[in-house]
Order: structure tokens, then C-alpha cells, then sequence
């Protein structure tokens, strides 16, 4: 299990999210949130935020 709080350094997320081995995610750049899929149908989205 590894806790995300940034990714790649340029996005921030408001509150830190565990992610499962086996478990994905991605950025949507349109929206601002850090979309992780939990592999059993669902969708987590964490807000963040882009950073300069």
C-alpha cells in the first residue's frame, strides 16, 4: 500500500488516500482530481491541485 499526497510533484491533493497494490490512477486535468480505481467497480476522486 502506498499513501499519496502529491504526484509527480506538479499535483497536490487536499487530504492524503491510500492506493492497494493492483489498484490505478490518474489525473483528470479537466476536473482536478486524482481518480483512483478500486478494482471493485468504484471510483475514488480526490481533489487536488495543480501546482507551478
Amino acid at each position: 500500500m502506498i499513501l499519496l499526497n502529491r504526484v509527480d510533484r506538479w499535483f497536490v491533493l487536499e487530504r492524503p488516500v491510500f492506493v492497494a497494490p493492483g489498484q490505478t490512477y490518474w489525473i483528470d486535468r479537466d476536473a482536478d482530481v486524482l481518480c483512483i480505481d478500486r478494482g471493485d467497480g468504484r471510483i475514488e476522486r480526490v481533489p487536488g491541485f495543480m501546482c507551478r
